[in-house]
């Protein structure tokens, strides 16, 4: 009689589901995937989710940048009022400009050229804080094109300079 442990070689009594659900089955590629998928669905829906955030930023900002048909109501605290307003109907030879708050000063942006001189046609009327441009002949803009328009007035604090001049932008039609 034996009573020694069986030997590496000798397996009669082991079960032969037990050698197949054994360490070697648990690390098996097929298993690995289906652990991994939870973490792959995971990932995808967080970079779709930060891709929608990233979406949602760009379009704010553009509505933001190219200013709506509502601007005129919500101004920042230095801009007191839009010429003309948001989302109004203009003639092309119309007076476009901004009235800033006391100690603050305005250049004019249209249809990409800056406006900033007396030369180049800009009217400032410091002590009112109204900055104004009207279109016309041998001036950087000579009429504002028919269609949507859009002014930014890039706004700064007298004290500090143009180099931290802020935009406030809005949009209107011109018929």
């Amino acid at each position: 009689m034996h009573d020694d442990p069986p030997s590496d070689g000798d397996h009669a009594d082991d079960d032969p589901a037990e050698l197949t659900a054994g360490p070697t089955a648990a690390a098996s590629p097929a298993r690995k995937e289906r652990r991994e998928l939870p973490d792959r669905w995971a990932y995808s829906i967080m970079a779709l989710l930060i891709v929608g955030s990233l979406v949602g930023i760009v379009v704010a900002v553009m509505l933001a940048s190219t200013g709506g048909d509502r601007t005129s109501e919500v101004l920042p605290e230095y801009v007191d009022r839009l010429e003309p307003t948001s989302g109004s109907h203009i003639l092309s030879q119309s007076t476009v400009g901004v009235d800033v708050a006391e100690g603050y000063d305005a250049y004019l942006i249209i249809d990409g050229k800056e406006i900033k001189t007396q030369a180049d046609g800009l009217i400032r009327q410091p002590n009112k804080g109204i900055v104004q441009y009207t279109p016309g002949e041998g001036r950087p803009v000579e009429s504002l094109p028919s269609g949507r328009n859009c002014v930014t007035a890039m706004v700064w604090k007298i004290t500090d300079g143009p180099k931290t001049a802020k935009p406030t932008n809005w949009c209107f039609e011109v018929t």
